[in-house]
Formats: C-alpha cells, sequence, structure tokens
C-alpha cells in the first residue's frame, strides 16, 4: 500500500558436503524489515543497494482520515503518520510513536494497535465535530502516549540566540487556525532542530518554535473532514524562505494555497487517489520532507511561488492516479506525478501523449480474486519513496499511462490476493525492480503470466546507470559463488515471485543441492525464504557446477504452476571481474560489492500461444515460444539446442515438435486435448543446452490449463 512493495530478506543456509570448504551462508540482495505501528498500519522498508529505502504501508483502514497517511523526513528519521493522529501530534500524541526506525528495532507503544487506531478513529471524529482537537477522551487529564524502548533524543545545542518563530495562519475556514500542523526548517543545517522541533500544532492562530538565527522554511498543513471523519480538502501553505535575526512572526494562511491539483489527461479520467511532496533540504544536514497521501478523491491545493529559494534546495511534486469511467471497453488509468524545483509552480497539468508511457499490462490469475498492484515513483532527489498500493480485480486486461521523465524511476510489485487477519500480507504475486520509461512509446507487461518458474534479477535501467542496481542469479568472485534466485517468477524479464514464502493456508516446499564435479558441495530446504540467497566457496580450478532447484507452492489459491524441477550445469572456473555499475555481487559494510564475475547460467523463458489472463488456453493445438538465453552479463556461448516435453496427466510425457527460430528462441508444436468439463492441466518439460556445455532441464506441473473448445 503506501511506501514500496519490499522483498523479504529470509535468507537460507545449508550444509557442505565436501572436505575442506566453507559452509554456505546467506547472502542479501536487499535488506528489509517489517512493523506495525501503534495504530495499526503495517511498515515494510527496504534498504536499496546505494542506501535509500522504499517503503509499503498497509493502511489499517480503506477510508477516512485513518486511510489518509503523511510521510515525514525529519533530521535522517522517518515518521509514517495516519491522518487520525497528525492534531494531536504535540498534544497527547508524541511524534517518536511513528519514528519508523525506532519501532523496526524494538521499539513498542504500551497499546493494541488495533485497539488504539480505532480508539483514535473514533476521537478525531468527535473533536472533528467540535472544531478543537486534545484534552478530551483518550488525551483527557493530559495523558500522553509515547513509546517504550525508543532511543533517547539527542539535545538541542543552539549556536546562537533562541529567538522565538511564530508560524501565524487562518485555516481553511478562514478563522485563527486551531487545526492543521506547522512545519519549522532550517535551510542552513537540516540537523539543527531535532525532529520534535521541526513540527507543531496550531492553536488560536499560531504555532510557536524556537529557534538561533538562520535562514529558515515554514509550511502549514490543512484540512478538513466531514462529519463521519473523511477528508475533504488538504492545502499545503508555503514560506519557503526567510530569515531570522530576532523574534519573527511569519503567515502561511490557508487561503493562499490557491492552486487545485489539477491533470487535464487526454482521455476522460476520475480521481482516485492523490498526494502531494514537499521536500526542503539544507545547504548541510538532512532534507525536510512531508508527503501527504490524502487518499481516494480528496483535492489537494497548494500555494504557488515565483522566486527561487536562494538557500538549499527546495522539489516539489504531486502525484495522482486517475481512472477511466465505468463503461465498455478495455478499462485504463493515469499513474502521474510531475516534479518541479526552486520554486512551486501552479498545479495545472495538461498532458499529452508524449509526457506518458502507454503500459499494456494484463494481470493473470487462475481464479477470479481482488488483488492489489503498487506502482511508486521515485526521483533523483528523493531518499524514500513510495505509493499507496490499490485493490485491482484479477484477472484483468488495462491501460496505463505512467509519467515518463528522464530522472523518475519506477518500481512496485502485484499482489494476487490480500490473506486474511488484521494485518494483510502480499501473496502469490511479483516484484519489479527500478525501470524507466519513455514518453511517447507503448510498452506490453505481463503480470503472472503463466508457467511460472525460478528466476533472477534483472538489470532493467541501462547498466551504465547504478542508481538502483541488481543482483544477477549467479556470480563468482575468486572462489567465492554467489546465487540469488526466486521460484514462482513470471516471464517478465526483472520480475521475481514470492518464492518459497507462503501464507498458512498454504502448503509450501522447498530443496536445493549445489555440487561440483557431481560431488554435493551444499544442499537445504528453503521453505519460508523468498529466493534462495546463498554463499559458497568452491574449488580454484575449472569444473562444472550443478544446481538444482525443487519449490512446491499449492493453496487454495493455487491451480496453475504449482511445482518445478530445473537442474543446471555449468562450466566455471576462478574469475575475477567488476560489474557495471546497474548490477552488483553483494552489500557489504562499505556498501556495494561489485568485484566479481557472472557466471554463464542458462535462463528460460515461456510464451504460451493464446493464453488467456485465466492461465488456459482452448483443447487442441498447441503453440509454445520457448526463450533460452544467459544471465545477463554473463560471457554465454551460443545456444545450440532445445527440446520441449508436454503432459495432460502428470506422469506420461510427450515429446512436442520444436523448430529453432534463431536467437534462442524455440516452438514447440502439440495437441493437448480434454473432454472433461472443468478442462485440464499441461504440465511441462523442456531441456536446453549451450555450445560450452551448459545446460537446463526444467519441469513445470500444471503449468497451465486448457478448456474444451
Amino acid at each position: 500500500m503506501r511506501r514500496r512493495l519490499s522483498v523479504f530478506a529470509v535468507l537460507l543456509a545449508g550444509s557442505a558436503g565436501l572436505a575442506g570448504l566453507a559452509p554456505p551462508t546467506a547472502v542479501a540482495a536487499t535488506t528489509a524489515a517489517a512493523a506495525t505501528l501503534p495504530t495499526g498500519e503495517r511498515v515494510t522498508v527496504r534498504t536499496t543497494p546505494d542506501g535509500r529505502s522504499s517503503y509499503d504501508v498497509q493502511p489499517a483502514a480503506e477510508k477516512g482520515m485513518a486511510r489518509a497517511l503523511v510521510h515525514l523526513r525529519l533530521g535522517e528519521r522517518d515518521y509514517e503518520v495516519p491522518g487520525t493522529a497528525l492534531p494531536y501530534l504535540g498534544r497527547g500524541l508524541d511524534l517518536g510513536l511513528f519514528d519508523v526506525q525506532a519501532l523496526l528495532t524494538g521499539a513498542s507503544a504500551p497499546v493494541d494497535p488495533a485497539e488504539f487506531g480505532a480508539a483514535l478513529a473514533k476521537q478525531f471524529k468527535e473533536d472533528n465535530a467540535r472544531g478543537r482537537f486534545g484534552g478530551q477522551g483518550l488525551f483527557a487529564g493530559g495523558k500522553t502516549f509515547a513509546l517504550s524502548g525508543a532511543p533517547a533524543r539527542r539535545a538541542a545545542q543552539p549556536r546562537s540566540v533562541m529567538r522565538t518563530v511564530s508560524v501565524d495562519a487562518a485555516d481553511i475556514g478562514g478563522k485563527p487556525a486551531d487545526t492543521g500542523v506547522a512545519f519549522l526548517y532550517n535551510t542552513d543545517d537540516g540537523n539543527l532542530l531535532d525532529p520534535t522541533e521541526n513540527v507543531n500544532y496550531f492553536s488560536g492562530g499560531t504555532a510557536k518554535f524556537s529557534a538561533p538565527d538562520g535562514n529558515y522554511s515554514a509550511l502549514g498543513l490543512f484540512w478538513t473532514a466531514d462529519a463521519d471523519g473523511n477528508p475533504t480538502e488538504v492545502r499545503f501553505s508555503a514560506q519557503p524562505e526567510f530569515a531570522v535575526k530576532a523574534d519573527k512572526t511569519v503567515r502561511v494562511d490557508a487561503s493562499r494555497a490557491a492552486s487545485k491539483v489539477t491533470w487535464v489527461t487526454p482521455r476522460p479520467a476520475l480521481l482516485d487517489d492523490t498526494g502531494f511532496l514537499f521536500r526542503r533540504a539544507a545547504k548541510t544536514g538532512p532534507a525536510l520532507l512531508v508527503d501527504f497521501d490524502a487518499g481516494p478523491g480528496v483535492p489537494i491545493a497548494v500555494s504557488p511561488t515565483t522566486a527561487p529559494v536562494r538557500t538549499g534546495a527546495l522539489q516539489t511534486y504531486p502525484y495522482s492516479r486517475l481512472v477511466s469511467p465505468p463503461g465498455p471497453g478495455t478499462p485504463y488509468e493515469y499513474v502521474l506525478q510531475k516534479a518541479s524545483a526552486g520554486t512551486i509552480p501552479q498545479q495545472r497539468y495538461v498532458i499529452t501523449a508524449k509526457d506518458v508511457a502507454a503500459v499494456n499490462a494484463t494481470y493473470f490469475s487462475e481464479y477470479a480474486t481482488l488483488g492489489r498492484r503498487q506502482r511508486s515513483g521515485m526521483f533523483s532527489f528523493e531518499d524514500s519513496s513510495g505509493r499507496v498500493s490499490h485493490p485491482i480485480e484479477l484477472p484483468r486486461k488495462q491501460t496505463e499511462y505512467v509519467s515518463a521523465a528522464p530522472d523518475l524511476r519506477w518500481f512496485g510489485g502485484f499482489s494476487k490476493y490480500m490473506p486474511p487477519g488484521p494485518f494483510p500480507a502480499w501473496a502469490g504475486g511479483q516484484y519489479e525492480p527500478f525501470h524507466a520509461y519513455q514518453g511517447g512509446t507503448s510498452v506490453t507487461e505481463d503480470w503472472n503470466k503463466f508457467p511460472l518458474h525460478p528466476a533472477g534479477g534483472v538489470a532493467l535501467l541501462p547498466l551504465s546507470d547504478g542508481s538502483a542496481p541488481e543482483i544477477p542469479a549467479a556470480t563468482r568472485a575468486g572462489d567465492l559463488l554467489r546465487l540469488s534466485i526466486t521460484p514462482f517468477s513470471d516471464n517478465q524479464p526483472g520480475h521475481t515471485g514470492f518464492g518459497f514464502s507462503g501464507e498458512p493456508t498454504d502448503t509450501m516446499t522447498g530443496h536445493y543441492t549445489l555440487t561440483q564435479d557431481g560431488a554435493t558441495i551444499a544442499e537445504g530446504d528453503p521453505v519460508g525464504a523468498t529466493e534462495l540467497a546463498l554463499e559458497q566457496e568452491v574449488a580454484a580450478g575449472p569444473s562444472t557446477l550443478g544446481l538444482t532447484i525443487d519449490a512446491g507452492r499449492t493453496g487454495p489459491m493455487y491451480h496453475q504452476s504449482t511445482a518445478t524441477h530445473t537442474e543446471w550445469t555449468w562450466k566455471s572456473q576462478h574469475a575475477d571481474g567488476t560489474l557495471p555499475p546497474a548490477l552488483y555481487c553483494a552489500r557489504g559494510a562499505e556498501g556495494r560489492d561489485r568485484a566479481c564475475a557472472v557466471e554463464p547460467m542458462l535462463t528460460l523463458g515461456y510464451a504460451v500461444g493464446g493464453l488467456r489472463p485465466d492461465g488456459s488456453t482452448p483443447s487442441g493445438p498447441q503453440g509454445l515460444d520457448l526463450t533460452v538465453g544467459h544471465l545477463q552479463q554473463s560471457a554465454g556461448s551460443p545456444v545450440t539446442a532445445a527440446t520441449v516435453q508436454y503432459s495432460t496427466d502428470g506422469t506420461t510425457w510427450q515429446d512436442a515438435a520444436v523448430t529453432a527460430r534463431g536467437d534462442g528462441v524455440f516452438h514447440a508444436d502439440f495437441t493437448a486435448t480434454t473432454d472433461a468439463y472443468r478442462g485440464g492441466d499441461v504440465s511441462l518439460r523442456v531441456s536446453a543446452s549451450d555450445a560450452a556445455g551448459a545446460t537446463v532441464t526444467e519441469s513445470i506441473t500444471a503449468a497451465y490449463h486448457v478448456y474444451p473448445s
């Protein structure tokens, strides 16, 4: 939902089987962790190889101010705050309650998240009706809620005489503000103020701060809500730059935020979800970031400026998802965000075909279900990013018009369904790595397209772009072999599945064996892990390495591609090399390690002719395109041969007629018929080899479905 879909780095360790070699150890492609906010939201944080963080926050509510989410980055700390908590920061709720890093390291609140989230939403509704927040109900008698076990905050160290900075404001109704939040930020040094000194609430039209002399930026954040506590409007009113040399008063009246975020799109579209990001960077130290995701259909307005800031930097952008009106035809949506620097522009954006890429997307599922889709964009100036996911009915075909810009990178994922429970997780889908779109182009993206099988990471950015590197499936640094392979991945380059991890209703099985010249040197059962992530010392001389991975997944939401058995062999020897910036070997204490070479393992890609979004084809003649290649950046030899077998009962195998079409592409023809009312399944077994002797053999149980024609 909000903040990036994360690859859970649940890693495995096996046992050594060859005397004199070190046992295998886990190697993390990414680092990820999850925690629950005191109000019930589930936060998953993934740290990218270059140190930036991406977030996925699953709201505890589908509507109301509890659904509105505000991401704050203050003094190198990240906070995820539900809208119901905003008016109580500093007057009943300690900001540290929502400190993501503190929660991830074990701090906790003395409340039940589900109960406290509901109680806070009720309190917000009552206080919103009376027009004043705090002092009653949950917060009667000055009661304050704070984390226990949180790290101590540093004491403020003023560098000059402290001044009183008064941030005055009239609210959206034109009255002295008693609702809303004010932010004050020193644009000389982002570390000068403690995070709690960056934020305050309005009372009687003023929010007061104590700050030393210097250059500052102020922001007022205002909202209105209806009688049921649902947000109806959000406004950002900024004073991006001013100096403090004595006691100072600045105004951030809500009426100044008169420019409404408006998208003019080539095709009619309805606003579904929208937000606005304000980032103010100092000459030194961390930036201030306020990112308000208002939720479905809530209008946002901001205060435009014309004079560029002189101290530090200012970046802003709106982001919205707009959907096609109800009606016949293929549904479509717009996923838009447009950044500005130095000033805050008027917020009317006219979108043309050159501003977006048209993505023809298909989401495959053998069952009709409600899944979730997250598409997040990150600009180069962002330290952290993510976007709320949205429900998606499956299976589904739609067109997605996505913003394209030179420094805009997209990432996200797709969940086949949302498991039940108070804090549901993602299940049965695919992740995608960072990638970019080119405006005015049309591309195809297939999600969860059967058959599913093991695959490794692929860098979709130019190899010279090190902003979001990926780990190849197999690398060797000297005599250290590293593996990173994910079962149940689909056939879209870069997509990786959810691996050996499953829900309590699922039955997961898995085993791997690594051999050198036929002798087992490592094996293990990686059930519960997202991927096979392994480090293993191997003998130095030239040899043949072999890897076998078995993966099984059955449960109420799975009928197709329920098990795979894959065997690889390839020639390997002591290797030295340096990967391009878009790839890396592992993450070490000093950052990304790129001193390795990619192993010449073979890869497989499948395209079943006429496959419908529900994973089925008509009974009768079948066509399969099999693409055989090598890992990205490996020194692979030409592919020489491939075979395809099929089975309609899972035990009896028949040969398909295979035709080579060049560049590693082979076409298989066979006939699969069924007279059964519910149709039947086709299992596949393929093999391939290259001129250097590398081989791959793969069997996929119930790869896809055929139905009576």
